[in-house]
């Protein structure tokens, strides 16, 4: 009990000497402030540079919120600046922009800040994007071929034994922004495709259902346009909801393809041998394709200095050539005549929705022209 309390009293002691240095490091940068209105800008400069004096010490410590961070370090720039001293105003901005990654000036900023601002690139160098959602397959059948089937094959039905042919896929991107809201983005994404398949041989007596599932690993390549990326709302803040709508490409490498609960009903019930599930390793899937895309989305801008996004995204994926090798479309015959199932020829679509997270990544640094 004893230890409990004198840990309870450090903690407290230690809450009230915070609440302390930060009252005084507030007083600190206000007299600062006062200072610079009153056109003391040497007395200010001569401050920050007393390692010993309470403004430095605030902000060198880590004492001032963020927000006075910003007011500290943007009362300093323009110090220099007024003082003509631009390698100091520089590496002061620098600070600024460490802590308020794209700092929005405001109309009262003095033109030389506005000047000083343009000498540097304040965007992001890159942005990382992750996103992961769910896809629905939805095969487009090419030529039909059969067994014994009598009937038409049904693709993702609900209401049979077969589901919806539901999905998952997650992508890490890399994001570069052009210009006026355009942007490119390439990266790596997994995608795990599924579709089921119900066939009639005799019409209520003998059934069969094929559930193929496939792993893919893709290389997208997108541009995209967002609405308001520069714009700003009637108080000068930038407008926080970003749609966009964006096209490319992707080139997809078949890692894995199987069949999945994988069977024969009615007369005498068959299930397929595990050794004939693996459609890769026969070789009855193409190794490669390419696919198309398009979509829209929103995103919204997030964090202290609204830099990052989250962004809720909707897709469709068209793929280009034939999902199936034709060339050994019948070399399973387990598949073939215990099932009584043989793949049509086809391109596997998806239509897919995501949730993602985008991180902005800077290095403030001199335009080339003022170098």
């Amino acid at each position: 009990m004893k230890k409990h309390l004198i840990t309870l009293f450090l903690l407290v002691n230690a809450c009230w000497v915070f609440a302390q240095s930060s009252s005084q490091c507030a007083r600190a940068l206000s007299q600062a402030e006062l200072a610079f209105e009153q056109g003391r800008l040497s007395d200010i400069i001569s401050d920050y540079s007393n390692s010993n004096s309470g403004f430095t010490r605030c902000l060198e410590g880590g004492v001032f919120s963020v927000d006075e961070e910003i007011r500290a370090y943007k009362l300093l720039t323009k110090a220099y600046l007024f003082q003509d001293d631009e390698e100091m105003a520089e590496e002061m901005f620098v600070k600024l922009l460490g802590v308020d990654k794209e700092h929005q000036l405001a109309a009262e900023d003095p033109a030389e800040l506005y000047l000083l601002k343009d000498k540097f690139k304040t965007e992001p160098i890159l942005r990382v994007a992750v996103r992961g959602g769910l896809n629905k397959s939805l095969p487009s059948v090419i030529q039909n071929f059969n067994t014994f089937q009598t009937g038409q094959k049904r693709y993702n039905e609900k209401g049979n034994d077969t589901g919806l042919g539901i999905g998952f896929w997650a992508e890490v991107l890399a994001e570069r922004h052009i210009t006026k809201g355009i942007e490119v983005a390439s990266g790596v994404q997994y995608r795990i495709a599924t579709y089921e398949i119900e066939g009639e041989m005799i019409e209520n007596d003998l059934n069969y259902v094929a559930k193929n599932t496939s792993n893919m690993l893709r290389i997208p390549l997108i541009a995209r346009y967002s609405l308001n990326y520069d714009n700003k709302d009637e108080d000068g803040n930038r407008i926080k909801l970003l749609p966009y709508v964006f096209i490319g490409g992707s080139f997809d490498l078949m890692l894995k393809a199987k069949y999945l609960d994988t069977r024969r009903t009615g007369g005498t019930a068959y299930t397929l041998p595990d050794a004939s599930q693996d459609l890769k390793e026969a070789d009855q899937v193409s190794s490669t394709n390419v696919s198309i895309m398009g979509g829209l989305g929103v995103r919204f801008r997030v964090g202290r200095s609204e830099v990052d996004f989250f962004s809720i995204e909707l897709r469709y994926d068209n793929s280009l050539f034939n999902y199936i090798n034709p060339d050994n479309r019948w070399a399973n015959k387990d598949v073939n005549f215990g099932i009584g199932h043989v793949e049509d020829d086809l391109t596997l679509n998806t239509v897919s929705i995501s949730f993602g997270y985008t991180r902005s990544l800077y290095i403030p640094r001199k335009r080339k022209q003022y170098r």
